[in-house]
Protein backbone atom coordinates (compact mmCIF):
# COMPACT_ATOMS: atom_id res chain seq x y z
CA UNK A 1 0.00 0.00 0.00
CA UNK A 2 0.90 3.40 -0.27
CA UNK A 3 2.50 4.61 3.11
CA UNK A 4 5.29 7.14 2.48
CA UNK A 5 5.03 10.92 3.39
CA UNK A 6 6.37 13.73 1.92
CA UNK A 7 8.38 16.95 4.27
CA UNK A 8 7.99 13.92 7.64
CA UNK A 9 7.52 10.63 7.09
CA UNK A 10 5.45 8.74 9.74
CA UNK A 11 6.91 4.82 8.13
CA UNK A 12 9.21 4.80 10.40
CA UNK A 13 6.97 5.18 13.66
CA UNK A 14 4.62 2.88 11.98
CA UNK A 15 6.90 0.09 11.48
CA UNK A 16 8.49 0.45 14.69
CA UNK A 17 4.68 0.35 16.53
CA UNK A 18 3.04 -2.62 14.44
CA UNK A 19 4.11 -6.20 13.35
CA UNK A 20 5.58 -7.87 10.30
CA UNK A 21 2.08 -9.99 10.64
CA UNK A 22 0.04 -7.16 10.53
CA UNK A 23 1.49 -5.12 7.71
CA UNK A 24 2.01 -8.57 5.87
CA UNK A 25 -1.57 -9.46 6.51
CA UNK A 26 -2.73 -6.01 4.68
CA UNK A 27 -0.10 -6.54 2.05
CA UNK A 28 1.31 -3.05 2.90
CA UNK A 29 4.66 -1.87 1.75
CA UNK A 30 5.86 1.62 1.87
CA UNK A 31 6.10 4.33 -1.30
CA UNK A 32 9.19 6.32 -1.42
CA UNK A 33 7.93 10.43 -1.45
CA UNK A 34 10.35 10.34 -4.85
CA UNK A 35 8.03 7.61 -6.73
CA UNK A 36 5.05 9.01 -5.50
CA UNK A 37 5.48 12.45 -6.82
CA UNK A 38 6.50 11.27 -10.39
CA UNK A 39 3.30 9.25 -10.49
CA UNK A 40 1.27 12.11 -9.36
CA UNK A 41 2.93 14.66 -11.84
CA UNK A 42 1.58 12.07 -14.53
CA UNK A 43 -2.00 12.32 -13.29
CA UNK A 44 -2.27 15.83 -12.65
CA UNK A 45 -0.95 17.21 -16.13
CA UNK A 46 -4.68 16.42 -17.28
CA UNK A 47 -6.30 18.59 -14.45
CA UNK A 48 -8.55 16.72 -12.88
CA UNK A 49 -11.22 17.35 -10.99
CA UNK A 50 -11.15 13.94 -8.96
CA UNK A 51 -8.22 11.79 -8.06
CA UNK A 52 -8.88 8.18 -6.72
CA UNK A 53 -6.04 6.25 -4.26
CA UNK A 54 -8.05 3.40 -3.85
CA UNK A 55 -5.27 1.73 -1.01
CA UNK A 56 -4.61 5.51 0.93
CA UNK A 57 -2.33 3.73 3.54
CA UNK A 58 -0.19 6.52 5.23
CA UNK A 59 -1.45 8.82 2.97
CA UNK A 60 2.18 9.30 0.32
CA UNK A 61 0.19 10.54 -2.27
CA UNK A 62 -1.89 12.99 -0.80
CA UNK A 63 1.42 14.56 1.13
CA UNK A 64 3.20 14.78 -1.68
CA UNK A 65 0.06 16.22 -3.34
CA UNK A 66 0.09 19.01 -0.67
CA UNK A 67 3.60 19.92 -1.50
CA UNK A 68 4.94 23.17 -2.70
CA UNK A 69 6.72 21.47 -5.58
CA UNK A 70 3.16 19.95 -7.13
CA UNK A 71 1.11 23.12 -6.32
CA UNK A 72 1.49 24.22 -9.93
CA UNK A 73 0.65 21.56 -11.83
CA UNK A 74 -2.58 22.10 -9.47
CA UNK A 75 -4.53 25.06 -11.15
CA UNK A 76 -8.53 24.15 -10.71
CA UNK A 77 -10.44 23.04 -7.47
CA UNK A 78 -10.45 18.90 -7.12
CA UNK A 79 -11.49 16.33 -4.67
CA UNK A 80 -9.08 13.60 -3.67
CA UNK A 81 -11.03 9.96 -2.67
CA UNK A 82 -9.11 7.72 -0.70
CA UNK A 83 -10.21 4.01 0.87
CA UNK A 84 -9.00 1.86 3.20
CA UNK A 85 -9.50 -0.95 5.53
CA UNK A 86 -6.99 -0.72 8.10
CA UNK A 87 -7.82 1.24 10.95
CA UNK A 88 -4.40 1.01 12.40
CA UNK A 89 -2.63 2.48 9.74
CA UNK A 90 -5.87 5.10 9.28
CA UNK A 91 -4.58 6.06 12.97
CA UNK A 92 -1.55 7.46 11.46
CA UNK A 93 -3.29 9.99 8.93
CA UNK A 94 -4.72 12.20 11.66
CA UNK A 95 -2.50 15.06 10.56
CA UNK A 96 -3.62 15.25 7.66
CA UNK A 97 -7.42 14.41 7.68
CA UNK A 98 -8.24 16.49 10.24
CA UNK A 99 -6.74 20.00 8.07
CA UNK A 100 -7.52 19.67 4.57
CA UNK A 101 -11.34 19.90 3.11
CA UNK A 102 -10.37 18.56 -0.60
CA UNK A 103 -9.86 15.16 1.25
CA UNK A 104 -12.60 12.37 1.34
CA UNK A 105 -11.18 9.74 3.13
CA UNK A 106 -13.70 6.32 3.02
CA UNK A 107 -12.27 3.60 5.57
CA UNK A 108 -14.45 0.45 3.26
CA UNK A 109 -13.27 -1.81 1.04
CA UNK A 110 -12.50 -0.26 -2.15
CA UNK A 111 -13.14 -3.50 -4.41
CA UNK A 112 -16.83 -3.36 -2.54
CA UNK A 113 -17.39 0.32 -3.88
CA UNK A 114 -19.51 1.36 -6.56
CA UNK A 115 -17.37 3.95 -8.72
CA UNK A 116 -18.63 5.37 -12.25
CA UNK A 117 -15.86 7.17 -13.22
CA UNK A 118 -12.81 9.40 -12.11
CA UNK A 119 -10.38 11.35 -13.85
CA UNK A 120 -7.24 10.63 -12.37
CA UNK A 121 -6.30 7.01 -10.35
CA UNK A 122 -2.98 6.79 -8.38
CA UNK A 123 -2.38 3.88 -6.29
CA UNK A 124 0.26 1.34 -4.41
CA UNK A 125 -2.00 -1.73 -3.87
CA UNK A 126 -1.29 -4.18 -1.23
CA UNK A 127 0.39 -7.13 -2.31
CA UNK A 128 -0.51 -10.59 -1.53
CA UNK A 129 -2.60 -13.39 -2.71
CA UNK A 130 -6.11 -13.23 -3.83
CA UNK A 131 -6.99 -16.26 -1.51
CA UNK A 132 -5.33 -14.44 1.44
CA UNK A 133 -7.79 -11.57 1.68
CA UNK A 134 -9.93 -11.48 4.53
CA UNK A 135 -13.08 -10.54 2.41
CA UNK A 136 -12.57 -11.86 -0.78
CA UNK A 137 -15.65 -14.08 -0.57
CA UNK A 138 -17.85 -10.82 0.27
CA UNK A 139 -16.60 -9.32 -2.88
CA UNK A 140 -15.73 -11.61 -5.33
CA UNK A 141 -19.17 -11.84 -7.06
CA UNK A 142 -19.66 -8.28 -7.34
CA UNK A 143 -16.15 -7.94 -8.95
CA UNK A 144 -16.82 -10.66 -11.05
CA UNK A 145 -19.75 -9.50 -12.79
CA UNK A 146 -18.07 -5.84 -12.96
CA UNK A 147 -15.43 -7.03 -14.88
CA UNK A 148 -16.68 -9.84 -17.00
CA UNK A 149 -14.47 -12.95 -16.08
CA UNK A 150 -13.89 -15.74 -13.37
CA UNK A 151 -11.33 -14.65 -10.71
CA UNK A 152 -8.35 -17.16 -10.27
CA UNK A 153 -7.29 -17.13 -6.04
CA UNK A 154 -3.87 -17.77 -7.04
CA UNK A 155 -4.20 -13.95 -8.96
CA UNK A 156 -1.92 -11.19 -6.85
CA UNK A 157 -4.20 -8.51 -5.27
CA UNK A 158 -2.76 -6.00 -6.93
CA UNK A 159 -4.22 -7.10 -10.41
CA UNK A 160 -7.57 -6.76 -9.46
CA UNK A 161 -6.88 -3.11 -8.14
CA UNK A 162 -5.49 -2.43 -11.13
CA UNK A 163 -8.46 -3.75 -13.22
CA UNK A 164 -11.41 -2.42 -11.60
CA UNK A 165 -9.32 0.91 -11.45
CA UNK A 166 -8.87 0.78 -14.97
CA UNK A 167 -12.32 0.33 -15.47
CA UNK A 168 -13.70 3.42 -13.79
CA UNK A 169 -11.45 5.61 -15.63
CA UNK A 170 -13.17 8.25 -17.88
CA UNK A 171 -12.46 9.44 -20.95
CA UNK A 172 -8.90 10.97 -20.70
CA UNK A 173 -8.51 10.09 -17.08
CA UNK A 174 -4.95 8.87 -16.63
CA UNK A 175 -3.95 6.11 -14.17
CA UNK A 176 -0.38 5.34 -12.28
CA UNK A 177 -0.25 2.23 -10.52
CA UNK A 178 2.81 0.52 -9.13
CA UNK A 179 2.65 -3.40 -9.66
CA UNK A 180 4.61 -6.70 -8.79
CA UNK A 181 6.32 -7.14 -12.17
CA UNK A 182 5.42 -10.56 -11.79
CA UNK A 183 1.94 -10.37 -12.42
CA UNK A 184 2.89 -9.84 -16.74
CA UNK A 185 4.49 -13.52 -16.54
CA UNK A 186 1.23 -14.81 -14.73
CA UNK A 187 -1.61 -16.99 -16.63
CA UNK A 188 -4.22 -14.90 -14.34
CA UNK A 189 -2.77 -11.83 -16.02
CA UNK A 190 -4.42 -12.72 -19.27
CA UNK A 191 -7.39 -10.92 -18.70
CA UNK A 192 -6.22 -7.94 -17.71
CA UNK A 193 -3.40 -7.61 -20.24
CA UNK A 194 -5.91 -7.77 -22.72
CA UNK A 195 -7.80 -4.87 -21.07
CA UNK A 196 -4.72 -2.71 -21.48
CA UNK A 197 -4.37 -3.30 -25.19
CA UNK A 198 -7.73 -3.34 -26.14
CA UNK A 199 -9.10 -0.59 -24.63
CA UNK A 200 -5.18 1.47 -25.78
CA UNK A 201 -4.86 2.01 -22.19
CA UNK A 202 -1.25 1.35 -21.79
CA UNK A 203 1.45 3.93 -22.52
CA UNK A 204 4.37 3.21 -20.22
CA UNK A 205 6.42 0.52 -17.80
CA UNK A 206 8.79 1.86 -15.75
CA UNK A 207 10.67 -1.13 -13.93
CA UNK A 208 12.36 -0.42 -11.06
CA UNK A 209 15.89 -2.76 -11.48
CA UNK A 210 16.84 -2.02 -7.93
CA UNK A 211 14.21 -2.56 -5.64
CA UNK A 212 15.49 -3.21 -2.05
CA UNK A 213 17.48 0.42 -2.51
CA UNK A 214 14.15 2.34 -3.90
CA UNK A 215 11.64 0.11 -2.51
CA UNK A 216 13.32 -1.96 1.03
CA UNK A 217 9.91 -3.36 1.87
CA UNK A 218 9.26 -4.65 -1.59
CA UNK A 219 9.92 -8.90 -1.88
CA UNK A 220 9.98 -9.28 -5.36
CA UNK A 221 10.59 -6.62 -8.61
CA UNK A 222 8.55 -3.89 -9.05
CA UNK A 223 7.38 -1.57 -11.97
CA UNK A 224 5.08 1.59 -12.32
CA UNK A 225 2.08 1.48 -14.59
CA UNK A 226 0.99 4.33 -16.70
CA UNK A 227 -2.20 4.68 -18.40
CA UNK A 228 -4.43 7.02 -20.26
CA UNK A 229 -7.87 6.32 -21.60
CA UNK A 230 -7.19 8.29 -24.69
CA UNK A 231 -8.43 5.67 -27.18
CA UNK A 232 -5.35 6.16 -29.01
CA UNK A 233 -2.78 2.90 -29.72
CA UNK A 234 0.41 4.03 -28.92
CA UNK A 235 4.01 2.97 -28.23
CA UNK A 236 4.78 1.36 -25.43
CA UNK A 237 7.62 3.22 -23.77
CA UNK A 238 9.62 1.45 -21.74
CA UNK A 239 12.24 3.01 -18.25
CA UNK A 240 14.57 1.00 -16.47
CA UNK A 241 15.06 2.57 -13.24
CA UNK A 242 18.91 1.17 -12.01
CA UNK A 243 19.25 3.20 -8.69
CA UNK A 244 18.29 6.01 -6.44
CA UNK A 245 20.35 8.71 -7.98
CA UNK A 246 18.42 7.75 -11.53
CA UNK A 247 15.21 8.70 -10.04
CA UNK A 248 15.92 11.38 -7.62
CA UNK A 249 17.64 13.18 -11.04
CA UNK A 250 13.99 12.77 -12.64
CA UNK A 251 11.34 15.03 -13.25
CA UNK A 252 8.60 13.66 -15.13
CA UNK A 253 8.48 9.76 -16.17
CA UNK A 254 6.56 9.83 -19.31
CA UNK A 255 9.79 12.32 -20.52
CA UNK A 256 12.18 9.40 -19.61
CA UNK A 257 12.22 6.43 -21.28
CA UNK A 258 14.98 3.99 -22.92
CA UNK A 259 12.75 2.15 -25.97
CA UNK A 260 9.44 2.26 -27.58
CA UNK A 261 7.80 -0.58 -28.60
CA UNK A 262 4.49 -1.42 -30.80
CA UNK A 263 1.49 -2.64 -28.97
CA UNK A 264 1.94 -6.00 -31.41
CA UNK A 265 5.05 -6.77 -29.59
CA UNK A 266 3.24 -7.44 -26.42
CA UNK A 267 1.60 -11.10 -26.21
CA UNK A 268 -1.38 -11.42 -23.93
CA UNK A 269 -0.39 -15.09 -23.95
CA UNK A 270 3.45 -14.99 -23.06
CA UNK A 271 5.61 -13.58 -20.53
CA UNK A 272 5.83 -9.92 -21.11
CA UNK A 273 10.02 -10.10 -19.00
CA UNK A 274 11.33 -11.23 -22.52
CA UNK A 275 10.01 -8.63 -24.52
CA UNK A 276 11.25 -6.30 -21.83
CA UNK A 277 14.60 -7.48 -21.32
CA UNK A 278 15.32 -7.34 -25.13
CA UNK A 279 13.88 -3.98 -25.26
CA UNK A 280 16.77 -3.78 -22.93
CA UNK A 281 19.16 -5.48 -24.49
CA UNK A 282 21.35 -8.40 -24.12
CA UNK A 283 20.67 -11.71 -25.91
CA UNK A 284 17.29 -12.68 -28.08
CA UNK A 285 15.20 -14.90 -27.62
CA UNK A 286 15.80 -17.86 -29.75
CA UNK A 287 12.24 -18.83 -31.31
CA UNK A 288 12.84 -22.44 -30.99
CA UNK A 289 13.81 -22.92 -27.28
CA UNK A 290 11.39 -24.68 -24.94
CA UNK A 291 11.09 -23.94 -21.13
CA UNK A 292 13.05 -25.30 -18.84
CA UNK A 293 9.87 -27.08 -17.12
CA UNK A 294 9.95 -29.31 -20.60
CA UNK A 295 12.37 -31.49 -18.66
CA UNK A 296 11.10 -31.27 -15.08
CA UNK A 297 10.48 -28.96 -12.47
CA UNK A 298 12.93 -26.91 -9.70
CA UNK A 299 11.88 -26.69 -5.95
CA UNK A 300 13.69 -24.88 -3.15
CA UNK A 301 15.77 -26.31 -0.71
CA UNK A 302 14.96 -28.00 2.66
CA UNK A 303 13.80 -24.73 4.95
CA UNK A 304 14.92 -26.10 8.75
CA UNK A 305 13.54 -22.97 10.12
CA UNK A 306 16.79 -23.29 12.57
CA UNK A 307 20.15 -23.76 11.00
CA UNK A 308 21.98 -23.20 13.82
CA UNK A 309 20.66 -26.19 15.25
CA UNK A 310 19.84 -28.62 11.98
CA UNK A 311 23.25 -27.71 10.38
CA UNK A 312 26.71 -29.96 12.05
CA UNK A 313 29.67 -30.04 11.48
CA UNK A 314 31.25 -33.60 11.78
CA UNK A 315 33.05 -32.65 14.88
CA UNK A 316 29.60 -31.47 16.63
CA UNK A 317 28.21 -34.77 15.88
CA UNK A 318 31.19 -36.47 17.66
CA UNK A 319 30.50 -33.88 20.00
CA UNK A 320 26.78 -34.91 20.76
CA UNK A 321 27.45 -38.65 20.40
CA UNK A 322 24.75 -38.90 17.69
CA UNK A 323 24.86 -42.08 15.37
CA UNK A 324 25.12 -42.01 11.66
CA UNK A 325 21.40 -42.48 11.40
CA UNK A 326 20.47 -39.11 12.59
CA UNK A 327 21.60 -37.07 9.92
CA UNK A 328 22.44 -36.82 6.11
CA UNK A 329 24.50 -35.04 4.23
CA UNK A 330 23.39 -31.66 3.06
CA UNK A 331 24.77 -28.86 1.74
CA UNK A 332 23.99 -25.43 4.02
CA UNK A 333 25.76 -22.78 2.69
CA UNK A 334 26.32 -21.65 -1.22
CA UNK A 335 30.17 -20.67 0.14
CA UNK A 336 30.83 -24.42 0.87
CA UNK A 337 31.22 -25.24 -2.97
CA UNK A 338 33.65 -23.48 -4.95
CA UNK A 339 33.55 -26.55 -7.91
CA UNK A 340 30.54 -26.39 -10.42
CA UNK A 341 30.46 -30.10 -9.62
CA UNK A 342 29.75 -32.10 -5.95
CA UNK A 343 31.50 -35.60 -5.89
CA UNK A 344 31.61 -37.85 -2.97
CA UNK A 345 35.12 -37.19 -3.32
CA UNK A 346 34.87 -33.45 -2.62
CA UNK A 347 32.10 -34.41 -0.05
CA UNK A 348 34.82 -36.09 2.01
CA UNK A 349 37.51 -33.06 1.57
CA UNK A 350 34.23 -30.70 3.44
CA UNK A 351 34.06 -33.56 5.92
CA UNK A 352 37.94 -33.39 6.35
CA UNK A 353 37.71 -29.85 6.66
CA UNK A 354 35.00 -29.84 9.34
CA UNK A 355 32.52 -27.89 7.56
CA UNK A 356 28.59 -27.84 8.41
CA UNK A 357 27.31 -30.08 5.73
CA UNK A 358 25.53 -33.04 8.62
CA UNK A 359 21.79 -32.22 8.77
CA UNK A 360 19.43 -33.81 11.96
CA UNK A 361 17.48 -35.93 10.28
CA UNK A 362 15.47 -37.53 13.22
CA UNK A 363 13.15 -40.67 12.07
CA UNK A 364 13.07 -41.81 15.69
CA UNK A 365 14.04 -39.84 18.58
CA UNK A 366 14.81 -42.85 20.71
CA UNK A 367 18.27 -42.28 22.21
CA UNK A 368 19.34 -39.76 24.81
CA UNK A 369 21.66 -38.25 23.27
CA UNK A 370 19.43 -37.14 20.83
CA UNK A 371 16.76 -36.36 23.25
CA UNK A 372 19.19 -34.40 25.01
CA UNK A 373 19.72 -32.61 21.85
CA UNK A 374 16.23 -32.05 21.11
CA UNK A 375 15.69 -30.77 24.94
CA UNK A 376 19.11 -28.34 24.37
CA UNK A 377 17.19 -27.18 21.33
CA UNK A 378 13.60 -25.94 23.20
CA UNK A 379 16.24 -24.28 25.79
CA UNK A 380 17.30 -22.17 23.07
CA UNK A 381 13.41 -21.62 21.57
CA UNK A 382 14.47 -23.37 18.63
CA UNK A 383 11.16 -25.15 18.93
CA UNK A 384 9.27 -21.65 18.72
CA UNK A 385 10.45 -20.25 15.46
CA UNK A 386 8.25 -19.99 12.88
CA UNK A 387 8.54 -22.67 10.83
CA UNK A 388 9.59 -25.25 13.97
CA UNK A 389 6.67 -24.35 15.09
CA UNK A 390 4.26 -25.47 12.24
CA UNK A 391 5.45 -28.63 12.60
CA UNK A 392 4.93 -31.92 14.36
CA UNK A 393 6.86 -32.48 16.10
CA UNK A 394 8.86 -30.06 15.53
CA UNK A 395 12.16 -31.22 15.07
CA UNK A 396 11.64 -33.29 12.19
CA UNK A 397 12.39 -31.56 8.58
CA UNK A 398 10.66 -32.15 5.41
CA UNK A 399 11.40 -34.85 3.25
CA UNK A 400 13.50 -34.61 -0.17
CA UNK A 401 15.18 -36.72 -2.80
CA UNK A 402 18.10 -36.03 -3.56
CA UNK A 403 18.29 -33.35 -6.45
CA UNK A 404 20.99 -33.88 -9.56
CA UNK A 405 21.60 -30.72 -10.37
CA UNK A 406 21.18 -26.77 -8.39
CA UNK A 407 20.96 -23.15 -8.74
CA UNK A 408 22.17 -20.64 -6.60
CA UNK A 409 19.01 -18.72 -5.28
CA UNK A 410 20.78 -15.10 -4.93
CA UNK A 411 23.71 -14.34 -7.34
CA UNK A 412 25.54 -10.95 -8.30
CA UNK A 413 26.78 -11.77 -11.71
CA UNK A 414 26.84 -15.13 -12.90
CA UNK A 415 24.18 -17.79 -11.48
CA UNK A 416 25.95 -20.47 -9.52
CA UNK A 417 25.27 -24.03 -11.23
CA UNK A 418 25.92 -27.50 -9.46
CA UNK A 419 25.66 -30.87 -10.83
CA UNK A 420 25.51 -33.33 -7.81
CA UNK A 421 26.92 -36.45 -8.00
CA UNK A 422 27.09 -37.09 -4.56
CA UNK A 423 24.30 -38.28 -2.33
CA UNK A 424 24.15 -34.75 -0.81
CA UNK A 425 20.54 -32.61 -0.03
CA UNK A 426 20.78 -28.68 0.11
CA UNK A 427 19.37 -26.28 2.31
CA UNK A 428 17.68 -23.02 0.86
CA UNK A 429 21.04 -21.76 -0.90
CA UNK A 430 19.68 -23.47 -3.99
CA UNK A 431 16.84 -24.76 -5.67
CA UNK A 432 17.60 -28.15 -6.62
CA UNK A 433 15.95 -30.07 -10.48
CA UNK A 434 13.99 -32.66 -9.94
CA UNK A 435 13.99 -34.13 -13.95
CA UNK A 436 11.22 -36.27 -15.51
CA UNK A 437 12.26 -39.16 -17.81
CA UNK A 438 13.47 -37.33 -20.70
CA UNK A 439 15.42 -34.44 -18.32
CA UNK A 440 17.09 -37.37 -16.76
CA UNK A 441 18.89 -38.95 -19.72
CA UNK A 442 19.92 -35.40 -20.67
CA UNK A 443 20.67 -33.59 -17.09
CA UNK A 444 24.92 -33.49 -18.36
CA UNK A 445 23.49 -31.40 -21.60
CA UNK A 446 21.04 -29.12 -19.48
CA UNK A 447 23.89 -28.58 -17.08
CA UNK A 448 26.47 -27.53 -19.85
CA UNK A 449 23.52 -24.81 -21.09
CA UNK A 450 23.14 -23.39 -17.48
CA UNK A 451 26.83 -23.17 -17.64
CA UNK A 452 27.14 -21.02 -20.92
CA UNK A 453 26.85 -17.71 -21.22
CA UNK A 454 23.93 -17.89 -23.51
CA UNK A 455 21.90 -20.36 -20.82
CA UNK A 456 23.08 -17.35 -18.16
CA UNK A 457 21.40 -14.77 -20.26
CA UNK A 458 18.42 -16.12 -21.12
CA UNK A 459 17.63 -17.78 -17.47
CA UNK A 460 18.63 -14.30 -15.88
CA UNK A 461 15.82 -12.67 -18.08
CA UNK A 462 13.29 -13.73 -14.77
CA UNK A 463 15.38 -12.79 -12.30
CA UNK A 464 14.13 -10.62 -9.37
CA UNK A 465 16.26 -7.91 -8.55
CA UNK A 466 17.39 -6.49 -5.16
CA UNK A 467 19.85 -3.46 -3.96
CA UNK A 468 23.20 -3.45 -4.39
CA UNK A 469 23.49 -5.52 -7.43
CA UNK A 470 21.74 -8.64 -5.22
CA UNK A 471 19.65 -11.12 -7.50
CA UNK A 472 17.33 -13.84 -6.64
CA UNK A 473 15.54 -16.93 -7.84
CA UNK A 474 12.26 -18.35 -7.47
CA UNK A 475 11.84 -22.07 -8.28
CA UNK A 476 9.22 -20.82 -10.71
CA UNK A 477 11.23 -18.25 -12.19
CA UNK A 478 13.89 -21.32 -13.19
CA UNK A 479 10.89 -23.30 -14.37
CA UNK A 480 9.18 -21.32 -16.86
CA UNK A 481 13.09 -19.84 -17.96
CA UNK A 482 13.99 -20.75 -21.94
CA UNK A 483 16.20 -24.21 -22.48
CA UNK A 484 17.33 -25.86 -25.80
CA UNK A 485 14.80 -28.06 -27.66
CA UNK A 486 15.01 -31.91 -27.26
CA UNK A 487 16.85 -32.00 -30.81
CA UNK A 488 19.38 -29.21 -29.72
CA UNK A 489 20.41 -31.17 -26.93
CA UNK A 490 20.67 -34.97 -28.70
CA UNK A 491 22.95 -32.66 -31.37
CA UNK A 492 25.00 -31.85 -28.90
CA UNK A 493 28.83 -34.21 -28.87
CA UNK A 494 28.11 -35.91 -25.84
CA UNK A 495 32.09 -36.29 -25.62
CA UNK A 496 32.69 -32.69 -25.30
CA UNK A 497 29.53 -32.79 -22.74
CA UNK A 498 31.50 -35.04 -20.69
CA UNK A 499 34.50 -33.08 -20.62
CA UNK A 500 32.75 -29.99 -19.55
CA UNK A 501 32.31 -32.05 -16.44
CA UNK A 502 35.15 -33.19 -16.01
CA UNK A 503 36.55 -29.53 -16.54
CA UNK A 504 34.22 -28.18 -14.21
CA UNK A 505 35.93 -30.21 -11.21
CA UNK A 506 39.03 -28.25 -11.64
CA UNK A 507 39.14 -25.48 -15.05
CA UNK A 508 35.77 -23.34 -14.13
CA UNK A 509 37.07 -21.01 -16.91
CA UNK A 510 37.62 -23.87 -19.74
CA UNK A 511 34.18 -25.61 -18.83
CA UNK A 512 32.67 -21.83 -19.18
CA UNK A 513 34.52 -21.80 -22.69
CA UNK A 514 33.55 -25.28 -24.25
CA UNK A 515 30.04 -25.20 -22.74
CA UNK A 516 29.68 -21.82 -24.83
CA UNK A 517 31.53 -23.93 -27.64
CA UNK A 518 28.66 -26.14 -27.47
CA UNK A 519 26.17 -24.29 -27.40
CA UNK A 520 27.10 -21.62 -30.44
CA UNK A 521 25.83 -23.90 -32.98
CA UNK A 522 22.14 -24.10 -31.24
CA UNK A 523 22.31 -20.62 -31.04
CA UNK A 524 25.02 -18.55 -32.76
CA UNK A 525 23.34 -15.44 -31.27
CA UNK A 526 20.96 -12.48 -32.39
Amino acid sequence: MGTGMGNADPSSRYRLNTSSQHRQTYGQFFTPPKVARLMLHWVLQRQPHQILDPAFGLGVFYRELLSLELRSLVTSAYEFIAYDIDPVILSYTQDIISKNSCLTLIPKDYLKADIQGVDAIICNPPYMRFQKFLNRQEVRQNLEAKLGYRLKGNSNLASIFLMKSLSELNPWGRLAFILPFECFNTRYSLPFKEQLFKEKLLKQIIVVRNEKDIFPDALTTVCVLLCENNQKQEPVKLSFVENQATLESLQDFSQWFQAQLPPTMFSTEEKWSTVIESARGGVTPPKDFCLLSNYGHFRRGIATGANAFFSLTPSRVKQLGLGDDTWCSCISKSQQLQELVLTGQHLEQLVQGDKAIYCLDILNADTPELQAYIAFGEDCGYHQRYLTKMRHPWYKLERRPVSPLWVGVFHRQRFKVVRNLSDALHLTCFHGFYPNQIGAEWIDAIFVYLLSDVGQSLVKRNQRHYGNGLNKFEPGDLNQSLAPNLEHLQGMDQRLVVKVLHLAQEDVAGAIALSNQLMEPLYPGP
